[in-house]
């Protein structure tokens, strides 16, 4: 029965032995991931590219782990140096960007942390409750109105 290329039982499809395929992890200057085999060339290539981008900015750390730390442990350190090194927070609502331009344009359009997720933007209080039709309706005309 399975087992050959393209068999549900041929990949890492829950059968519960190892993932096969090759082995790769996160880049902790660019995010990406990059197979390990190739990783110190990568890695080489990636700091090059970051100072050309980021003149003055200083390289991200590189994460620092025991020799025996795992692969899962080396891809979690590389992406939380990723997010924290490089990534651009906005300082109105706290997501993170992959670049200041990106969160400057993200700014633009900003309402910061109490802000609605959906719904109404910029919406004062009303009598009325915001998830009946007739609060979403007088939120959408009032947020039309400040306009």
């Amino acid at each position: 029965k399975g087992g050959g290329r393209g068999s549900p039982s041929a990949g890492g499809g829950g059968g519960g032995g190892k993932p096969r395929g090759p082995k790769s992890c996160c880049c902790y200057i660019c995010g990406k991931q990059c197979l390990m085999s190739s990783f110190e060339v990568h890695q080489k290539g990636c700091i090059e590219k970051f100072q050309k981008d980021n003149p003055g900015k200083p390289l991200p750390r590189k994460p620092e782990l025991d020799e025996d730390a795992t692969l899962e442990e080396r891809d979690a350190a590389a992406q939380e140096a990723y997010k924290e090194d490089v990534m651009a927070q906005c300082p109105g609502c706290g997501r993170r960007f992959r670049d200041e331009a990106t969160m400057q344009k993200h700014q633009k359009g900003c309402h910061g942390q109490g802000s609605p997720s959906k719904g109404a933007r910029g919406s004062t209080a009303s009598p009325v409750a915001a998830g009946s039709p007739i609060g979403w309706m007088r939120n959408a005309s009032e947020a039309t109105l400040q306009r």
